[in-house]
């Protein structure tokens, strides 16, 4: 459900020995360029909140912790609405100790909202990368590496990534039961722009959006852009008699959805006008042939 989260809560007066108190804790004092003033950040590596960080001059005090790992142990596990609640108690009680202070629950704001989901695709992981590295999204890049282990789908303010999530825990020698836990999962990642975020919680507070009504906003809007290329080996030849008056169309889209299979995005933007291009996107929306599909759509069940 969610991941990684930086939350940040102001205004938080700590004083610098309690912050140069606690162990793994370093500091840096700069010039504020805008006010002309001395400031200190202080950066700590906590043990349970991963890292914290402190602007006295703003009295800002932030946290970047992956949800899971501090409930779980791990992010493979997906956390549940059941879970949030826990985390702001977890995060309550170790601020507490470390610092003698309560902050409310309500008082945190996201800068940061790492959206997840892992598909178990088996055995297929790698065929739903090399698919989906063909696609482009809304306004979006789209870039794979890793050999068909990761895409990415980008923009200066929001990420999207698929990946195989095995393969990641492999490369970070976890333990021999996390990486059995990640077998055959396409793992989903969604990295919000601010302006998603405003859009349920102007004020970006974290309880607003760390719930499952922003979870499915998000991943329902990632899910529905996705296209699933058909086999033409499995064309039904009675649905094509039943609509021959349309065969120069259905000629058309079996030829482009078979450059779809075959080249990039940037490559088959090369071969159409921006115009054609942009038809040929629309009749794959509009045209819907039965087919047998080369992969089940990606679906969430909650």
């Amino acid at each position: 459900m969610f991941d990684t989260v930086v939350i940040k809560a102001r205004p938080i007066h700590l004083e610098s020995e309690a912050l140069l108190s606690t162990e793994n804790c370093k500091s840096v004092t700069f010039l504020n360029k805008e006010t002309g003033v001395l400031q200190t950040r202080y950066e700590i590596y906590d043990e349970q909140l991963s890292y914290i960080k402190y602007l006295d001059g703003s009295q800002t005090l932030s946290i970047q912790v992956s949800i899971p790992k501090l409930l779980y142990g791990n992010n493979v596990t997906l956390i549940n609405q059941q879970d949030i609640p826990r985390f702001f108690e977890r995060v309550q009680e170790r601020i507490y100790q470390l610092f003698s202070i309560k902050i409310p629950h309500s008082e945190w704001s996201i800068s940061r909202a790492d959206i997840c989901w892992n598909f178990q695709a088996g055995k297929d992981v790698g065929e739903y990368v090399r698919m989906l590295s063909k696609q482009k999204l809304a306004f979006k890049n789209t870039r794979s590496f890793n050999q068909d282990q990761t895409v990415e789908f980008f923009n200066k303010s929001s990420r999207i990534i698929f990946y195989d999530k095995q393969r990641q825990m492999q490369k970070e020698k976890a333990l021999p039961e996390i990486v059995e836990q990640s077998k055959g999962i396409l793992r989903l990642e969604i990295k919000p722009s601010d302006n998603d975020m405003k859009k349920f919680s102007p004020t970006k507070n974290a309880v607003e959006l760390l719930n499952k009504q922003f979870f499915d906003y998000m991943t329902t809007k990632v899910l529905n852009e996705i296209e699933y290329p058909s086999s033409v080996s499995t064309l039904d030849f009675s649905w094509v008699m039943e609509n021959k008056q349309n065969i120069s169309k259905i000629e058309t889209l079996l030829g482009f959805q078979v450059l779809q299979d075959t080249f990039e995005e940037s490559a088959l933007r090369q071969l159409y006008t921006p115009s054609t291009y942009a038809n040929r996107k629309t009749l794959a929306k509009k045209m819907t042939i039965p087919t047998g599909n080369c992969l089940e759509p990606l679906a969430i069940n909650q």
